[in-house]
């Protein structure tokens, strides 16, 4: 008896075929969310973080930025000494004095030998009320140094008279002297601040001369070949200076573009774009440091350029 035997009919690689006919469609559904949730993280999630950054966090913040400075024709006793600048406050809603106060405490801790601040501590969105001035000028009497506070005013200081003279009271009432083209000689250094070059007439002669000097402890005609510190608010004018004016200028005024590219302003303002930030030797010789200071102007945003205290050790070569 021959033996048979009956299979049902296989199907083979039926399933493999319906999976296979099934891949483009799950292919293309899985492109289509990876491409949503790409455009959802550049276009929507990136643009909110960085301006939550920009807005919100880095204005908030204070760095502190350290040079040491090698200088020839420095006295003996200011080797070794430090400096502190700062500038650019723009006092008002986006930096209110309570965020001054951060300097305040980090130069209690540093303890600088002369403080000197580089303009524009106030602007048109300054309140005028005695309540916040008070505030303002106590937190600047707390920043104390051993050889006195000194500043010179910006252009948002200065373009009307009315600001000037509130700027000027603010500074008087928390104990800095306001250089304008005028100096005072400090432990035998020579102070000097300009005017500044947007609406004030700055004048090198004058603050270097005995007119422009508004104290010394010094003989006269004991002054010639004295160290030169000059504060000047707009660093792009460093260049219209003569040959040998000061051996060492602070600077603001920049903000470094307040929003940069890799450390570079993508928006930079007259005279003060060829030095934005950081140290430059304009002719070989003199020294410019140029702060991003400390508050905002136009929007209330940083990016990639913190408010920045500078505190300079001043070394003899």
């Amino acid at each position: 008896m021959r033996k048979t035997t009956t299979t049902a009919p296989v199907l083979i690689g039926s399933s493999r075929l319906s999976r296979r006919s099934q891949a483009p469609g799950a292919v293309r559904a899985r492109r289509r969310t990876a491409l949503g949730l790409s455009l959802l993280f550049f276009l929507v999630i990136l643009p909110a973080g960085l301006a939550a950054w920009a807005f919100g966090v880095e204005p908030r913040l204070l760095t502190v930025s350290r040079y040491d400075l090698t200088l020839t024709d420095l006295p003996a006793s200011w080797d070794g000494r430090v400096v502190a600048f700062f500038s650019d406050a723009h006092l008002g809603p986006a930096y209110p004095p309570a965020r001054l106060g951060q300097v305040a405490d980090r130069l209690e801790q540093e303890k600088p030998a002369l403080i000197l601040f580089g303009g524009d501590l106030i602007d048109s969105k300054t309140p005028l009320d005695s309540a916040f001035s008070e505030e303002a000028a106590a937190v600047l009497r707390r920043m104390q140094a051993p050889l006195g506070q000194f500043a010179v005013a910006g252009n948002h200081d200065n373009r009307l008279k009315a600001e000037y003279r509130h700027m000027k009271a603010l500074l008087e009432a928390g104990g800095f002297t306001l250089l304008d083209n005028s100096s005072s000689v400090v432990d035998g250094l020579w102070l000097g601040g300009l005017a500044e070059s947007y609406f004030g007439q700055p004048d090198i002669g004058r603050t270097y001369s005995p007119d422009g000097l508004i104290e010394t402890s010094d003989e006269p005609g004991s002054r010639d070949g004295l160290f030169r510190l000059l504060l000047m608010h707009q660093p792009d004018y460093a260049a219209a200076l003569p040959a040998g004016s000061a051996s060492l200028i602070l600077s603001g005024h920049s903000h470094n573009g307040q929003v940069t590219f890799f450390g570079k302003p993508i928006i930079t303002v007259l005279q003060g774009r060829e030095c934005p930030f950081g140290h430059y030797q304009p002719n070989g010789q003199t020294h410019l440091v140029v702060s991003r200071g400390l508050g905002t102007f136009g929007i209330a945003a940083r990016f990639g350029a913190p408010p920045e205290l500078v505190l300079i050790t001043l070394m003899k070569g």
